[in-house]
Parts: structure tokens; C-alpha cells; sequence
């Protein structure tokens, strides 16, 4: 049995997460970018999406073989603001939304089309246990005075311990 990382783990914990909140967002009708994967288009810059930032795998090795990792993820919420009578708790919605899906566990999945993968569980993340661990719902409002676009961001930590 090998008792090394699996060079693939980032990519798999990366692809894993970007499925998990994909789904999300497609229930809310909202686009989806990943940062570092998808191309930041300016039609979509423009209009309501979210945005997920992946920080990690952090990983270290705490007994021989076993291997404890951490990921940080941070997801943006970008809504263009309407006219008055628009529905002023709808960036809300999707924060909770969003803060709801990150409370769970969150499966890991061996995706993709190298050798090796074969969508199979390796694991699942979950919450980092601490008083500073807890997900993050953060309004920011409206960031500029001529720009009606308001931000919210959700930020969690996670970990996920595995045998290798």
C-alpha cells in the first residue's frame, strides 16, 4: 500500500467543489465562474453570478500514511441592483442558500478523464471544528457610488482526514 500523497488530490478536491457548488447555483439561476477555470467574460461580469475561490488542499501528513487536509472556499455573490421595486433581499436569499450548502459535507470525488479517475469517494470535507472555524456570510452592499452592483461573500473551512 503506498504511503504517499496522491499527486492528483488537489485536482479531485478542486473538481469535487466546483461540481458540489455548481449545483447549487444552478438552482438559484445563477452563472457560475471558478476562478482559475473559467474565463471572466464581461457579460457575465455584468450581471448577477457568483464567483468560487478555492484556497488549498493544505495537506500534512499526521501518522504514517494517514493525511489530514484543509480548503478554504470562498464564494462571491455579485447582484446588479434594480429599480426600486425589485426584490431588495434576493442577494440574501442566495447567501443563505449558499451558507446552507456549505454546513454540509462536501463528497470528493476522483473526477476526471486521466487514469486513475473513475468518480469513485475518496472522502468528504467538512467544517473545521473551532470558534473561528464557522461559514461566513458577509454583506458588503453596494461598492460604488456609480456602479449598482452589491457583494455579499460566504467563506468556510474545511478539512478531510484520508488513508493513502
Amino acid at each position: 500500500m503506498a504511503t504517499t500523497l496522491d499527486a492528483d488530490l488537489a485536482r479531485w478536491v478542486f473538481a469535487s467543489i466546483a461540481v458540489h457548488f455548481k449545483t447549487i447555483a444552478d438552482g438559484l439561476n445563477l452563472p457560475l465562474l471558478v476562478e482559475g477555470v473559467d474565463e471572466r467574460e464581461s457579460e457575465i461580469m455584468r450581471e448577477d453570478h457568483v464567483e468560487l475561490r478555492i484556497s488549498g488542499p493544505f495537506v500534512k501528513e499526521i501518522s504514517h500514511g494517514y493525511w489530514r487536509t484543509q480548503t478554504d472556499i470562498n464564494i462571491l455573490l455579485m447582484n446588479r441592483m434594480a429599480m426600486s421595486t425589485e426584490d431588495a433581499y434576493g442577494i440574501a436569499r442566495w447567501g443563505g442558500k449558499i451558507t446552507q450548502a456549505m454546513a454540509e459535507r462536501i463528497p470528493i470525488y476522483k473526477y476526471g478523464s486521466d487514469v486513475g479517475d473513475d468518480e469513485s469517494l475518496i472522502g468528504c470535507l467538512t467544517q473545521r471544528i473551532g470558534k473561528s472555524e464557522s461559514v461566513r456570510l458577509v454583506h458588503f452592499g453596494q461598492i460604488d457610488r456609480t456602479d449598482r452592483i452589491r457583494q455579499s461573500v460566504v467563506d468556510g473551512r474545511y478539512e478531510m482526514y484520508l488513508k493513502m
